[in-house]
């Protein structure tokens, strides 16, 4: 379990460079999508809600397969010269999420900069987050700066914004936002009962089930900027 000092700590001394039992709770980024959220993680050490992870991703057959990087987790499978990635993740409440295409009949048509019609998703609930660091800590190095304008990162509500469709041209924008919201009080009791997210990880991305890879996803559903 590990705080914004400590994760920071290691990517410095590090150097720059180079069907599952658990329901899915991740926040899934498409191009243009960006999400309005609350940290339950506050980034401080002993912070259940914040942790570093690594994950395979791989093609098996006719699936993509996510598995956790892990000393207890058998990683025989793993093709040979496949490189785990390395990312950070934390629960957050998620207030909405803003498409910019339609993908599902319930979210509502709503008036975006200049007037360009866009979609919300009002989720109000759990999420994790899960991003890679990005090219010289960018990504990674976002959070850090909103928690240190914070001094924590669940002062406020923070929107996360991804741009591009692939490997090369996606990008990621984290920044704190003036907009006020609240995470009701009955909800945010049940905190408590979310696992921490090496829990989580371990759990989703950890085993397999009925001979097939916890996190596995059809190819034919998939879409090569899910990956990224």
């Amino acid at each position: 379990m590990s705080g914004i000092s400590r994760i920071q700590e290691k990517r410095e001394s590090r150097g720059q460079g180079g069907p599952s039992s658990v329901p899915g709770r991740e926040v899934w980024f498409k191009d243009g999508d960006q999400a309005f959220l609350t940290a339950l993680a506050t980034g401080e050490e002993g912070d259940k809600f914040l942790d570093e992870v690594y994950m395979y991703t791989y093609n098996s057959g006719s699936r993509w397969v996510n598995l956790l990087d892990d000393p207890d987790v058998d990683t025989s499978d793993v093709p040979a010269n496949t490189r785990s990635s390395h990312k950070f993740a934390f629960w957050a409440y998620v207030h909405e999420v803003i498409h910019s295409e339609r993908r599902n009949d319930d979210w509502e048509a709503v008036s975006g900069p200049g007037g360009k019609k866009m979609f919300k998703e009002t989720v109000e609930d759990f999420r994790i987050i899960s991003l890679t660091f990005g090219r010289s800590d960018y990504i990674w190095n976002q959070l850090v700066d909103v928690y240190n304008d914070w001094n924590g990162l669940d002062k406020g509500i923070m929107r996360i914004k991804r741009t591009g469709t692939g490997m090369f041209d996606t990008s990621y924008q984290i920044a704190a936002t003036a907009r006020k919201g609240e995470v009701p009080e009955d909800i945010m009791g049940k905190s408590e009962e979310l696992p921490s997210i090496k829990e989580y990880f371990k759990s989703r991305y950890g085993g397999e089930m009925n001979g097939v890879a916890e996190g596995a996803v059809s190819l034919n559903n998939t879409k090569s900027d899910d990956l990224f």
